[in-house]
């Protein structure tokens, strides 16, 4: 019990690990098991400087600045998680629906499959606009 209220006052005041040190550590785990098998002293080195910036940003004071970075870190994954979710649904509606991109307010709308020529309100910015669907 003693060694466990050492590390509480050790860290307290520090910013401790967040979704940018998770993945720092990942990306290091998965450089690892590369390394087992290219054997390259370059990405050995990259391993330990992944590992040294993780470690730095677990061990900071400044808990603004690692706030700030963890945030642009979040700010990428999801536009990157949305792009994905995106095709993944266009894939999966592929028979019953089409995608097509608001003229006005560049919003993807979701519309029926209906051949021919149609006019499109948009529910954001409600602007009409024709789609030709195939």
């Amino acid at each position: 019990m003693k060694f466990k209220e050492n590390v509480i006052r050790f860290m307290g005041g520090r910013y401790g690990n967040d979704q940018l040190g998770t993945a720092a550590l990942i990306l290091c785990t998965a450089l690892i098991i590369v390394n087992v098998f290219a054997r390259s002293v370059i990405l050995y080195a990259l391993i330990m400087a992944v590992m040294v910036w993780s470690i730095y940003r677990t061990m900071s004071r400044k808990i603004y600045d690692r706030r700030r970075e963890n945030e642009w870190f979040l700010g990428i994954v999801g536009k990157a998680r949305s792009f994905l979710n995106l095709q993944k649904r266009k894939f999966t509606d592929r028979k019953t629906h089409v995608y097509r991109t608001c003229p006005s307010c560049r919003k993807t709308l979701r519309l029926p499959k209906q051949k021919g020529s149609h006019t499109v309100c948009c529910p954001c910015c409600h602007n009409d606009f024709s789609c030709t669907i195939r």
